[in-house]
């Protein structure tokens, strides 16, 4: 099975269907991609001073840190 379009009444593609081992291998390299994504952000971070302290981040969320303990 190869690859397939679903059309709407116009012709205009709004989905595909791909076969389910394409699809498997595309997430995987999605994950490999926002991992090497991810690093480079923790590097470029690396020796920066935080902004926000812990109490700050969790006011900001509307939580407590009793809600952290549970």
């Amino acid at each position: 099975m190869g690859t397939q379009f679903v059309t709407d009444i116009k012709g205009n593609k709004t989905a595909v269907i791909i076969p389910f081992d394409e699809w498997e291998r595309t997430e995987k390299a999605k994950d490999i991609l926002e991992h090497i994504y991810l690093a480079g952000i923790i590097k470029e971070r690396r020796d920066t001073k935080s902004t926000l302290n812990l109490d700050d981040l969790i006011d900001a969320e509307g939580l407590t840190r009793a809600d952290l303990e549970s």
